[in-house]
C-alpha cells in the first residue's frame, strides 16, 4: 500500500510553520532512522526495499522546510519515532490531518474505519486546505449563478421579442 506523508515543524505555539533545520541535520536524522536509505541527490532519497518509500526535501534559503514521502505506510512507526525525537509533526499528505505520533497504526485504523465521516481539521495544513476548498466551491457556485442569470435574461429577452410581433 502506498501512502504519502508530509513531515513539518510548527512554531512553539503551534500556529506557524517553521523549517525542520539545515540540510545536514535533517539528512543525518533520516539516515539514523532508516539505515538503508540511498540518496539520489542532496534532497531526494529512497529506501529500496519491498514496501519502501521515497523522500523529497523541500529547500528554501538553505534550510529544509518539509519532507514529502512517496509511500511510507509500511514505515509509519519509524517515521513517528523520528518525528517524536526531532520535535517534528507528520500529516497524511492527502487529507492534511496530523498523524498521531504515539500510535500511528491505531490512528490509521481509526481513520480507515470512519472514512465515510468527515473529520474536523486537526492541523494547520488541514485548516489551510479546507479554506482553499471552500473558496473554490464558492467561486464555482457564483460562476454557475451568473451563467444561470445570463441564460434567464436571454430567455426573457427572446420571449419579449417573440411576443412583441
Amino acid at each position: 500500500m502506498s501512502w504519502n506523508l508530509i513531515i513539518y515543524k510548527t512554531d512553539r505555539i503551534g500556529e506557524g510553520i517553521e523549517p525542520l533545520g539545515d540540510l545536514d541535520r535533517v539528512t543525518n536524522a533520516l539516515n539514523g532512522a532508516f539505515i538503508a536509505l540511498e540518496w539520489e541527490s542532496t534532497t531526494t532519497a529512497e529506501l529500496p526495499v519491498d514496501g519502501g518509500f521515497r523522500v523529497n526535501l523541500t529547500m528554501q534559503d538553505g534550510r529544509v522546510q518539509d519532507i514529502h514521502t512517496d509511500g511510507g505506510f509500511n514505515h509509519l512507526r519509524e517515521f513517528a519515532g523520528l518525528c517524536t525525537r526531532e520535535g517534528w509533526r507528520m500529516a497524511d499528505a492527502q487529507e492534511g490531518e496530523d498523524v498521531s505520533l504515539r500510535d500511528p497504526q491505531k490512528w490509521y485504523q481509526e481513520r480507515s474505519a470512519r472514512a465515510t465521516r468527515p473529520s474536523r481539521p486537526a492541523s494547520p495544513l488541514q485548516v489551510e486546505r479546507s479554506a482553499r476548498a471552500a473558496a473554490r466551491r464558492s467561486s464555482l457556485i457564483l460562476e454557475w449563478v451568473i451563467w444561470l442569470l445570463v441564460l434567464l435574461g436571454l430567455g426573457l429577452l427572446a420571449f419579449f421579442l417573440w411576443n412583441r410581433n
